[in-house]
């Protein structure tokens, strides 16, 4: 690259300012140690010896079981034994909540395929979701209401009828 640089290498950020030695978007160091944009920097530009071989050095990586089965090296034993408490099935309460919430989820299930189905069939009528809430409203708007909020029962010639009374003696 020649002349300052205009844009950052790391983030690709507009420099305000060309020749800055970081970048105000993202904080990368723009100019290296020998001061222009194309110094080498070790493990960023070019590869640095030292961590290579600092990392060779290091404890090396456990083989994996099928490299240590092929070649017959025996791995090491990791721990202690799991507990046969480990292997037990769960309390009465979790087994009583996990069964509720697998009833819980296949209710829903069950309750997803229903307005599905019902969706499926009105749109093969036809009928659209706001024509069947405005039927719903009106039809809901008519219905004359019992005690306790419930629909009254209607008779042939549209009126409600009347709640039993107990009889009299």
């Amino acid at each position: 690259m020649s002349g300052p640089i205009t844009r950052c290498p790391w983030c690709s950020a507009e420099l305000s300012i060309p020749g800055a030695e970081t970048c105000l978007a993202c904080g990368a160091t723009l100019v290296g140690p020998s001061g222009g944009p194309d110094a080498e920097i070790r493990g960023v530009t070019t590869l640095d010896p030292e961590a290579i071989l600092r990392a060779r050095s290091d404890v090396s990586r456990p083989r994996s079981r099928i490299l240590s089965f092929i070649t017959g090296d025996v791995a090491p034993d990791t721990g202690e034994p799991a507990s046969p408490a480990s292997l037990a099935p769960p309390p009465d309460d979790v087994r009583r909540e996990m069964l509720r919430l697998q009833a819980e989820a296949e209710r829903a299930d069950i309750e997803a395929e229903t307005v599905a189905l019902k969706s499926d069939v009105l749109a093969k009528q036809g009928i659209s979701l706001a024509d069947l809430a405005a039927a719903d409203a009106a039809n809901a708007a008519d219905v004359p209401l019992a005690a306790g909020g419930d629909p009254a029962p209607v008779d042939d010639d549209a009126t409600a009828l009347a709640p039993e009374e107990p009889p009299s003696s």
